[in-house]
């Protein structure tokens, strides 16, 4: 039976970004590929001033041995990876912290006059599910109530069966790691014009701060 877990490669130094990319392409698509993975997240993540990449598959428990055992001979040719650690992850779980988090974020930056401006004045939060629905005539964020399970069925939906799909035609398929400004802005332009985000909306999004 297929579940979810979460490998987490630490670098045994702090890498760049060019280093990321090309081990993502050497070898992380090499043990997906390997096992047939369809279902997966992959982030480059921080955690106390340390550096790992996280890969979250839809495996089962033998596979995920497999695949911890894979990562750890790698280690002994790719020194740039100090340690691999294996846990459990729950989708579901992951987006409700998020959302709720995000939340009490959100309302509490919008209430510091310091903080930058394209958060300040957002209206009051629900409390529970909550929604960013765009802006009031005179500029200000408006929120509105939103179903949590409905929300988090989205989320962890995102999370688990579209996002990966992407990352990996990307990693696969780009010849180079794309550095431009201009041309990664063309691309997500692109991806949210291809699901029907217009560009009044469009423009809302990328204003809208990541909290």
């Amino acid at each position: 039976m297929a579940e979810w877990y979460e490998f987490r490669l630490w670098w045994g130094t702090n890498p760049n970004q060019e280093n990321v990319f090309a081990f993502k392409k050497k070898c992380i698509l090499l043990i997906l590929e390997k096992y047939g993975i369809e279902y997966f997240l992959m982030l480059d993540e921080c955690e106390d001033e340390h550096f790992f990449v996280l890969l979250r598959v839809n495996v089962s428990r033998e596979c995920s041995n497999q695949i911890l055992n894979d990562f750890e001979e790698m280690i002994k040719v790719e020194p740039i990876i100090s340690k691999v650690t294996l846990d459990g992850w729950s989708p579901i779980e992951d987006a409700k912290k998020r959302i709720l988090e995000a939340r009490k974020r959100a309302e509490k930056l919008s209430q510091i006059p310091e903080v930058p401006m394209e958060i300040q004045g957002l209206e009051e939060i629900p409390l529970g599910g909550w929604m960013i629905i765009g802006k009031t005539p005179n500029g200000k964020w408006k929120a509105e109530a939103e179903k949590l399970d409905k929300q988090i069925e989205a989320f962890s939906v995102f999370m688990t069966k579209v996002v990966g799909k992407f990352t990996k035609a990307y990693i696969k398929e780009m010849p180079y790691r794309v550095e431009d400004r201009w041309l990664m802005s063309v691309f997500m332009h692109l991806l949210l014009d291809s699901i029907s985000t217009w560009k009044p909306e469009e423009k809302e999004i990328r204003e809208f701060p990541y909290v």
